[in-house]
């Protein structure tokens, strides 16, 4: 009786987590199968060479006759994106809360934060590969590097952005900072630091491909990708591609169903999508 009792909340809790993302994952679903017909339709009517352009069928046959492969590779940009997504995003909170707090320091970091921001990533993913070597390292710091920068901009925002009535009040009770914080600086700047997630997740998976076409002997989508385009098998690049997609949809929904997890007392998630 063990296994059948401890498998329905299971089944439960599956079947809630699916409902919750059906909003976010059915449209853009629908959408891109609407792409798909097009543009399979487009490239029989005009006669495209797969050396061109391959068809939506051909690169589906090249990732499902592959799965394992891409699968994979796939995880181990997830893998590298992920943790270059923490390291930078706990990184820029840390530097916001500073900056929140001081505006003399705000003036000191934020123009070599933006000197850093502002360097090509194709520039310094060489050096990194030099510095780090060729494992995980400079991917990850590759990562890191390109995610920091909405988290910190949101983050010293969203700490200042508290309501006036209700500091004045913390601190008429004689709230020490830290209570402040965590009672009302830290909820306030959650909204805003989760509109800088969504932003920073895609800029992790594009730091992890670019970090993977430099240090490609660890493998990787971006290593895939750098591989079939020299190699000239287009419906292999095109579904290293749709695999990175998958994963990057993916990521934002996660985020998107801990927003409304974490955020549903704010305004900003009362409106259902759809």
């Amino acid at each position: 009786m063990t296994g059948p009792t401890g498998a329905a909340p299971l089944r439960v809790e599956w079947t809630r987590w699916g409902r919750a993302a059906a909003p976010y994952l059915l449209p853009p679903l629908i959408a891109l199968v609407l792409g798909a017909v097009i543009w399979e339709a487009w490239v029989e009517l005009n006669d495209v060479s797969e050396f061109v352009l391959p068809p939506p069928s051909a690169v589906a046959q090249a990732l499902f006759s592959d799965i394992g492969f891409f699968a994979q590779e796939g995880l181990r940009t997830f893998a590298v994106a992920t943790a270059g997504l923490a390291i930078g995003t706990g990184a820029a909170i840390l530097l916001a809360i500073l900056m929140a707090h001081s505006t003399t320091l705000e003036r000191a970091l934020l123009p070599i934060a933006i000197t850093v921001k502002v360097t090509p990533i194709v520039a310094l993913a060489p050096l990194f590969v030099i510095w780090f070597g060729f494992n995980w390292e400079p991917k990850v710091a590759i990562a890191a590097l390109i995610t920091y920068f909405p988290v910190l901009i949101n983050g010293i925002v969203g700490f200042r952005d508290v309501d006036p009535g209700a500091l004045d009040f913390l601190r008429s009770l004689r709230a020490s900072p830290r209570e402040i914080f965590l009672r009302l600086r830290w909820p306030s700047a959650l909204p805003y630091l989760f509109a800088a997630l969504k932003i920073a997740a895609t800029l992790s998976l594009i730091g992890a491909v670019v970090a993977e076409f430099f240090a490609a002997g660890q493998g990787g989508l971006g290593a895939v990708i750098d591989e079939e385009n020299r190699l000239v098998r287009l419906d292999r690049l095109f579904a290293a591609v749709v695999t990175l997609a998958v994963i990057g949809v993916l990521m934002n929904v996660a985020l998107a169903l801990a927003e409304r997890r974490l955020l549903s007392w704010h305004r900003s998630t009362w409106a259902t999508p759809g």
